[in-house]
């Protein structure tokens, strides 16, 4: 079961196209300045099952799922899971946020790991860390990269990722209240931190 603490369709702001976006629930790092420290509790969010929020996901055209957090690969074998019953009904692009580097995942030798990579095309790697955020487009501070899984998303690190000045955000609404979706400019307060994502 996948644990998670939001969820948003029609995302713009969070890689290319019409995204689908999911926020998981629980992360151990507890980075200074995150976010999303409401993400970190890894008993709270919203239990789901991988059928029943992947036909939550179909609903909406979408071109690909960027997932973040929360922590991501402390659920691997479950977002694995969702991702192949995504990918068997629709051609699915995969963005993933994580605090590990690429060469941590590699060696923990896990095979939920190892399944999750297999499906991620782009993996954003590396822990935030405030002293380093420069304000670059779709990622949290310079030491994190731009890992390119699969050629699906070449075009972007060239053309945007860490391109300073140029994070974009969103608002939505649903059942849970107003959503912040992106990253917030460097120095910006935290905009309503109880619903901030």
């Amino acid at each position: 079961m996948n644990r998670l603490y939001r969820m948003a369709p029609e995302v713009t702001v969070l890689g290319p196209g019409r995204r689908f976006c999911l926020w998981v629930q629980g992360c151990v790092r507890r980075c200074p300045g995150c976010m999303s420290p409401e993400t970190w509790d890894l008993e709270g969010g919203t239990l789901w099952r991988e059928e029943a929020l992947a036909a939550q996901m179909l609903r909406f055209d979408f071109e690909g799922v960027t997932i973040s957090g929360g922590e991501p690969f402390l659920q691997a074998g479950p977002l694995a899971r969702l991702l192949q019953l995504l990918r068997a009904e629709r051609d699915t692009g995969v963005i993933i946020y994580t605090g590990f580097t690429l060469t941590q995942l590699h060696g923990l030798h896990n095979p939920a790991t190892d399944a999750l990579l297999a499906m991620t095309d782009m993996l954003i790697d590396g822990p935030y860390r405030q002293e380093l955020d420069d304000d670059g487009a779709l990622r949290g501070s310079s030491n994190q990269q731009a890992r390119l899984l699969t050629n699906r998303y070449a075009d972007i690190p060239a053309s945007e990722f860490g391109q300073p000045g140029r994070r974009k955000q969103q608002w939505q609404v649903d059942d849970q209240g107003l959503l912040f979706i992106g990253l917030r400019r460097y120095g910006d307060p935290p905009r309503n931190k109880e619903k901030e994502t």
